[in-house]
């Protein structure tokens, strides 16, 4: 070795030495050692980074319409275990304020806060139609509900928010369980279409080929939970990454847990 190449060596063996005992009683030094880190360090594998469970691409309510300042909202702060958050009441009544649906339906009423707000927001003329499943048939489900659903089954009223109220005259309330629910009386009908029921998988499916079947073509779907519960995310996902072009346009806005998709 020239004595050129064996100072070059000494002299940047004397520097990282340096950096590494000075490293940690002082900040610059430390920044320099992780710099040195990073550029030396072999590259991760890509089979040992974390793989992104969400598969559907993002838009946003800007991009979804044209805001409207003046939303009449009820209860919108009211919000627990089983309600969609404030926000994302806010997101699904500036979609109907948009859209202006004169059909609704959804699947899972719970206490009815996010009816009630599609009704405030939707023409006076528009009807929604809301199914729930009673208490008494929760142990007759046609498929497995998941098991921490059952409080949301096991409740005093169905759709007490709206119980009473000025807009209930657009809501109609029917019950049974979703997969066995006879939606044919409704089909090719729905403007909109929220799904908010079980999230388990297989009732997930069942959901949204009912859905498919609600809504008119141009008509919009929503589900509800995308980022909360795996057996929606993991259904939804099934159906973007399938190749069924009736998907293709699925999207999951940012900032909710709220998947959508116009039906063309």
């Amino acid at each position: 070795m020239n004595t050129a190449l064996f100072t070059l060596y000494l002299g940047v063996l004397k520097r990282v030495a340096r950096t590494a005992v000075l490293s940690p009683f002082d900040a610059h030094e430390r920044n320099r050692l992780g710099e040195l880190y990073a550029l030396y360090s072999p590259p991760a594998a890509a089979s040992l980074l974390p793989e992104d469970p969400y598969k559907l691409p993002k838009t946003d309510i800007l991009e979804l319409s044209n805001l409207d300042k003046n939303l009449t909202l009820q209860g919108v702060n009211e919000c627990g275990f089983g309600h969609v958050t404030e926000f994302e009441v806010k997101v699904i009544s500036q979609i109907v304020s948009q859209l202006q649906p004169r059909c609704m339906f959804e699947i899972g009423t719970f206490q009815g806060r996010t009816t009630l707000n599609m009704a405030l927001n939707s023409p006076e003329d528009a009807r929604i139609i809301t199914l729930d499943l009673p208490p008494a048939d929760l142990n007759n489900t046609q498929m497995q509900i998941e098991k921490t659903e059952e409080m949301y089954v096991q409740k005093s009223e169905s759709g007490e928010r709206f119980k009473g109220h000025p807009q209930a005259y657009k809501i109609t309330q029917v019950f049974g369980d979703s997969a066995t629910f006879d939606y044919s009386p409704y089909h090719n009908r729905m403007d909109l279409v929220f799904i908010d029921g079980s999230h388990a998988y297989e009732y997930l499916l069942s959901d949204t080929e009912n859905a498919l079947k609600l809504v008119r073509k141009g008509g919009t779907i929503l589900w509800h939970d995308y980022t909360n519960w795996e057996g929606v995310r993991r259904a939804l996902n099934d159906y973007y990454l399938s190749g069924n072009l009736t998907f293709r346009k699925l999207r999951h806005i940012g900032g909710t847990s709220i998947a959508i998709l116009t039906v063309e």
